[in-house]
């Protein structure tokens, strides 16, 4: 009866300490800790049951083996990277998407607008009169227009389209210089862009989409949007992209007063098309709320007109949003 409770006793233990215990006839041997430190060096370094030499369990010819393979693999893996890559460079060309016109997502311009110091808010609020709610707003249109001084337009590729009264058929390679003198006097650093006096200076330009060029309305087909303007006078130019912003809701409309355009007719058809000319100018057109209402925020949507330019309200494209508290 003894001798069978110690087997049954064996055997709990045996399973209890399988990794470290041993079973010798009704005895179980837990292993200690010099066991396990002798089996380890054993492991790092020792010999097989042919007396081989084994480093960590692998005999040193099946290291080799192991390194040399690994070697080819990542080598394979190396040389199929650069081989693609090297094709892609090759078929890419940097200049010129591969995807263009109709088959482009890009296919109808957006429209940015300045200033706008946190590209998070779409609100430009300041208090007539206070410099320091809108130095900021100054700041960044300055910034922007520097990029169109003359000095930063000068040189072969560069050339003067003053002369060019429709759209350019010739040196389309070079980009026509972009005159701030087209903006008006009345947007002007000098008159702080007009927030000083409650009447903001808001920066439009049309977007760049590479080899787009926009297509002219005609007495027949221009929309009635854009045919005349609040005071009964044209609007719109056969050879230019009209620009016209009003409110977004009869509020806004009502608050909002007169607004002037600088240029007034708009983008001119002779900076298009964008082929990443070196230098590439984007027309702009400064908007200028003449009389907002103060205390009241404006929403205010901006669109660009032309026979090619579709707007959409969800994509924003030929168009733009923004919003304008004075205080």
């Amino acid at each position: 009866m003894s001798s069978r409770v110690s087997r049954i006793s064996a055997q709990s233990l045996a399973t209890t300490f399988l990794d470290s215990t041993w079973e010798e006839g009704s005895h179980v041997f837990r292993e200690t800790f010099p066991d396990r430190i002798k089996q380890w060096r054993k492991w790092l370094y020792g010999a097989d049951a042919d007396c081989r030499t084994t480093v960590m369990g692998r005999r040193l010819v099946d290291w080799a083996l192991l390194l040399v393979s690994y070697v080819v693999f990542l080598a394979a893996v190396v040389a199929m990277g650069v081989v693609f890559m090297g094709l892609f460079f090759w078929l890419s060309n940097w200049n010129i998407p591969t995807i263009r016109g109709s088959s482009s997502f890009l296919q109808t311009p957006g429209i940015g607008f300045r200033p706008q110091p946190d590209i998070r808010s779409n609100v430009i609020r300041f208090v007539k009169g206070d410099a320091k709610t809108f130095m900021h707003h100054i700041h960044h249109l300055e910034a922007y227009l520097r990029y169109y001084e003359n000095r930063y337009q000068q040189g072969e590729k560069y050339i003067d389209c003053n002369e060019v009264r429709q759209r350019r058929d010739t040196d389309l390679d070079k980009v026509c210089r972009f005159d701030l003198i087209q903006l008006g006097q009345s947007c002007v650093k000098q008159q702080q862009f007009g927030y000083g006096y409650g009447q903001p200076c808001v920066l439009l330009k049309l977007n760049k989409v590479f080899d787009w060029q926009p297509e002219e309305y005609t007495n027949e087909t221009v929309p009635d949007a854009i045919r005349y303007n609040s005071d009964g006078e044209e609007l719109w130019s056969q050879w230019w992209i009209t620009v016209k912003c009003d409110g977004e809701t009869a509020t806004d409309r009502e608050n909002m007063g007169p607004i002037l355009y600088y240029p007034a007719q708009g983008f001119h058809f002779k900076h298009f098309p964008f082929r990443n000319q070196q230098g590439y100018r984007s027309p702009l057109v400064f908007v200028r709320f003449d009389d907002p209402h103060p205390g009241i925020l404006l929403m205010i949507t901006c669109k660009a007109w032309a026979r090619n330019i579709d707007h959409d309200s969800n994509e924003m494209t030929g168009m733009v949003h923004f919003e304008v508290l004075v205080d």
